[in-house]
């Protein structure tokens, strides 16, 4: 989980203007096997991983909230507790694995295209 962490506060340091990429697709940095990925931008996947970041700081929201779903689920976890912890741990761990390489992909195009915008004004500038 340090590791989601510290990609997205690093994401977050470097990416001063957000702005930018907008319209830019991750252009074969990342793996984009999951469902719906080719129609998002940088720009979406730079907010859903700050968005992400503040639930997990910030915990889920209290049980009143949470949809009906969740009483079904309970009834069947009394079978086998560990099994059950041991699923949505391992799956908790690919997602945030997941995660990191997005928030890590949006860094490193975005140094990308600020070392094009620098390459382009020092050319301009002679």
């Amino acid at each position: 989980m340090e590791e989601y962490f510290s990609a997205v506060h690093k994401m977050e340091q470097t990416v001063m203007f957000p702005s930018l990429l907008q319209g830019v697709s991750l252009e074969g940095k990342e793996d984009t096997s999951d469902s719906g990925s080719e129609e998002k931008d940088l720009y979406e996947y730079y907010m859903l991983l700050k968005s992400i970041k503040l639930v997990v700081e910030g915990g889920l929201l209290p049980r009143s909230h949470q949809t009906s779903l969740v009483s079904e689920e309970e009834v069947h976890e009394d079978e086998d507790l560990e099994g059950f912890f041991h699923y949505h741990v391992s799956s908790l761990y690919r997602i945030l694995t997941q995660l990191t390489r997005r928030a890590n992909a949006v860094t490193s195009k975005y140094n990308e295209i600020m070392g094009q915008i620098n390459g382009n004004e020092k050319r301009l500038s002679f």
